[in-house]
């Protein structure tokens, strides 16, 4: 749809048309400056095209066109026909690209008029002394205030307080330092007293002393950042809470499994201790050892969980041998060595770790240092080193104590009897450890250790 002529458009071209009549008039008048003044017609070609374009510039050019061809029949037809043909082209030449140039510049402003008044983003310049010179329709619509408005107080007036300091830092960076400033981002009051998120983009003019700058109102993605920030949040809360349910639920059912194996070990040794002291010296000697032979807290914990399992086979030995007060028949002893394989047998086949050194102690824990024991024979170093510790703890306790079957020695007689059995039924290194420690505390027995240390020392 084509424009009406403003005022000023019909004033320029009008302007057009007077001053080249003038110059034609001047042309005609004065003979002495010959065609001289028919180049002055470039002026109203000039203010035509920049007032009404390229057609503007193309009328004006076929009226100064037709002013030439009157001023040479006038004159007599000087110069013929070239020279008339030359100066006609020129002027349709001058007022056709001079149209076509302010055509083109006239449709660029309006594109970018026509942008500034429909974009979405907040469009504005401002002066180096913080006011607002120019915004486009953005701001309103975004912040509810007229133009009026923003142009009439400083802009800092609009910003939250708590992002005064890093906007003036942004603006010093630009007017001191002449550095555009990207994704700049800072809060705007609104009509309502309400803010809104703005990010900026800045570009300083350091000649025009302005700032050239364009916002986006990013109010909705700040407010699902909050909201993803406070799920993720809400999120590591619920994760740490669950977490440390499972970290309590799993301590109790560790508790509940070491409590099933101590229990389990407990069911063996009742047959012959119903004290279950025995599984509890036993648990201690071997752990106390494991310690002096220098194996790490975790190996030593490990023990201690599983030695009680040591006599675990037993459970498959018939009461009448197993408590029978006499010494043992070839046959009845036999049948008592199986209790060291049945015990492997039952713990076998677990991914625990307990079981599994447990299994380990079941079936090696009879084996000799010479390799005289059962089940298999090991000897020396093949013996693993938790069946070789519990060997040690176990005679120990098993001669210090007393059984339905025998009574129980003196606790230097039973150390004796160990140092005897080193190298022979014990790992030497594991007796030395044993050695090292108090029997008193290993035994669990009430003699005074002071006295007994004196004893042994007049000995010595």
């Amino acid at each position: 749809m084509t424009r009406a002529p403003s005022p000023i458009q019909i004033g320029v071209v009008g302007l057009s048309i007077v001053l080249a009549a003038a110059i034609f008039a001047v042309a005609v008048a004065v003979e002495r400056f010959g065609d001289a003044p028919l180049f002055l017609f470039a002026v109203p070609l000039a203010l035509a095209a920049v007032g009404w374009g390229l057609r503007g510039g193309i009328l004006l050019a076929l009226l100064t066109s037709l002013l030439v061809v009157a001023w040479w029949v006038e004159r007599s037809y000087p110069g013929g026909g070239a020279w008339l043909s030359s100066r006609v082209v020129t002027c349709l030449l001058i007022g056709a690209l001079l149209g076509w140039f302010a055509e083109s510049r006239h449709q660029l402003l309006r594109a970018i008029a026509h942008h500034r008044e429909c974009s979405l983003d907040l469009i504005a310049t401002a002066n180096f002394d913080g006011y607002f010179t120019e915004v486009n329709p953005a701001f309103t619509r975004t912040l509810g205030f007229t133009s009026e408005e923003l142009l009439a107080e400083p802009f800092l007036t609009f910003v939250h307080p708590d992002d005064v300091e890093p906007t003036l830092a942004a603006v010093a960076e630009q007017t001191e330092q002449g550095r555009d400033v990207l994704n700049f981002q800072n809060r705007y009051r609104t009509k309502d007293g309400s803010f809104r998120w703005l990010e900026w983009t800045s570009s300083p003019d350091p000649h025009g002393r302005e700032l050239i700058a364009v916002a986006r109102d990013i109010t909705d993605r700040k407010q699902l950042e909050e909201l993803e920030h406070e799920y993720q949040q809400r999120l590591e809360k619920n994760v740490r809470e669950r977490t440390k349910e499972l970290n309590r639920r799993n301590a109790e059912l560790e508790e509940a499994r070491r409590e099933i194996l101590y229990r389990l070990a407990l069911a063996a040794e009742y047959r012959d201790d119903d004290t279950f002291e025995h599984t509890e010296r036993i648990r201690e000697s071997a752990a106390l050892i494991a310690t002096e032979l220098g194996l790490s807290v975790s190996e030593v914990e490990l023990l201690r969980l599983a030695a009680p399992l040591h006599d675990i086979g037993k459970l498959g030995v018939s009461d009448a041998i197993l408590l029978k007060p006499g010494r043992l028949t070839s046959e009845e002893f036999e049948h008592v060595r199986r209790h060291a394989e049945l015990g492997a047998g039952i713990l076998s086949g677990s991914s625990s770790p307990v079981l599994r050194a447990g299994e380990e102690i079941a079936r090696t824990h009879h084996e000799w240092w010479d390799g005289t024991g059962y089940p298999t024979g090991l000897e020396g170093d093949e013996i693993p080193l938790f069946g070789r510790i519990v060997a040690v703890a176990d005679v120990f306790d098993a001669l210090t104590h007393e059984r339905p079957y025998k009574a129980a020695w003196p606790v230097e007689e039973a150390v004796a009897e160990i140092g005897r059995l080193r190298g022979i039924q014990f790992d030497p290194r594991v007796v030395d450890a044993f050695e090292r420690l108090d029997p008193y505390r290993l035994a669990r027995h009430p003699v005074d250790t002071r006295k007994v240390r004196s004893k042994q020392s007049r000995a010595a």
